[in-house]
């Protein structure tokens, strides 16, 4: 199983779109599987092969394939006819209206999201960890979308791709107090003396709050951690391994 796919995307064959896992592919220990990472200390030429490799499973050109440097941040960036495809743009996340131009985002527990409008043609990839989440990047992307495609926020399908879950997910007192002072209490979970952070919840408030449809709305079941095997996990794999993707383009 080299990716998995979303319901909510499958119907649409103009697209091609996928997770990656970590099955298959050419990297060694610590980053066993398919990592598809230039930033860790894997080699090079291993991570080219994972790439080209995932490139022919599904299907789209590697040349014009557009990655970020994630920063966890807020930065998002259109790649329109005029960008240098060339150029890895520093952000966390892009949109584009391009055919044939495949967007990624690598992810080793953080959420890797899709979003399509298949109205106006327009897609989007997000990179939102725990501080990309609460500085609102995805409700940022979606609002660029309609400020710049003139996209309808009720046509827009999001997906949720594996990530880690509140089950895994332990936070410390100082991160605890954070996310309570920033309104987030509804997002906690206690187990014992431990708290819990549901990213999810976060996430879905604030599509609620945009009022994207409850049905346009795909979660994964996948817990990174819980799946390790599956999916690389930053937790779960002590801070070195590899990453996988969510992966969306128009055809």
């Amino acid at each position: 199983m080299q990716g998995i796919t979303s319901p909510l995307l499958t119907p649409y064959k103009n697209l091609s779109h996928a997770f990656s896992t970590r099955e298959g592919g050419y990297s060694k220990t610590p980053y066993l599987g398919n990592n598809l990472a230039f930033h860790v200390k894997d080699d090079l030429e291993t991570v080219k092969k994972n790439h080209l490799d995932f490139s022919l499973y599904l299907g789209y050109p590697l040349n014009r394939l557009v990655h970020m440097n994630q920063v966890h941040g807020d930065s998002i960036v259109i790649v329109n006819e005029a960008s240098d495809l060339r150029k890895v743009p520093t952000c966390d996340a892009i949109i584009t209206n391009l055919k044939n131009t495949p967007l990624m985002v690598m992810v080793a527990d953080c959420m890797p999201i899709l979003i399509y409008d298949p109205i106006k043609k327009v897609i989007a990839v997000v990179h939102a960890g725990r501080a990309g989440v609460l500085s609102k990047i995805l409700p940022k992307t979606i609002q660029k979308m309609i400020d710049y495609y003139h996209c309808n926020n009720t046509d827009l399908l999001v997906v949720i791709g594996p990530s880690i879950h509140k089950c895994c997910y332990e936070i410390g007192l100082e991160l605890q107090n954070e996310i309570e002072k920033d309104g987030y209490s509804y997002a906690l979970q206690t187990k014992g003396s431990s708290y819990y952070l549901d990213l999810e919840a976060i996430i879905i408030q604030q599509l609620k709050t945009l009022k994207i449809k409850d049905e346009h709305i795909d979660f994964s079941p996948y817990c990174t951690s819980c799946n390790n095997d599956i999916f690389y996990s930053y937790r779960a794999e002590k801070n070195i391994c590899g990453r996988f993707c969510g992966l969306l383009m128009l055809k």
